[in-house]
């Protein structure tokens, strides 16, 4: 079997973080065409953020109020990949797809897709920055070092 495609390095890049509700979302950018997504990927992302932390609620467990977004250009389009620490130590991860075209995202993750390669890398930077400021500091998490901790 052979593969399609091979393996090229996109720029990851961290965006900002971004304030909603009484969340602090760290965004991150990934793109196949440029440095960074671009600005109508951004604002239709940020739109939806709200909407998209409702699903905090599924579970009755701790969230911290504290989440990653990951945007990532692709071939298929611009995928939003939202998740936050619940528990202490799991992560909560929903997956959508705005379709190159179109100006609304939808649920891609209903099956089971989590992430790709690209985006591992920012989950790995993130999971050893939790442990690194919250988990090894557990009588006292440092969430603010945690947020300072940009890949």
């Amino acid at each position: 079997m052979k593969i399609k495609n091979k393996y090229q390095p996109r720029p990851i890049r961290f965006v900002e973080l971004f304030e909603v509700e009484n969340w602090t979302i760290k965004i991150y950018s990934i793109s196949i065409v440029n440095e960074l997504v671009s600005a109508e990927n951004l604002h239709h992302a940020k739109a939806n953020l709200q909407a998209w932390l409702e699903k905090s609620k599924a579970y009755d467990l701790e969230t911290y109020n504290i989440a990653t977004l990951i945007l990532h250009e692709g071939k298929e389009g611009c995928f939003a990949i939202i998740n936050w620490w619940i528990d202490d130590n799991m992560l909560q991860n929903f997956v959508y797809l705005k379709p190159n075209g179109e100006n609304e995202y939808r649920l891609y993750s209903q099956d089971g897709m989590a992430t790709c390669v690209w985006e591992m890398e920012i989950w790995w930077h993130e999971r050893n920055a939790w442990v690194k400021h919250v988990l090894m500091k557990n009588e006292k998490p440092d969430f603010e070092s945690y947020l300072k901790e940009q890949l």
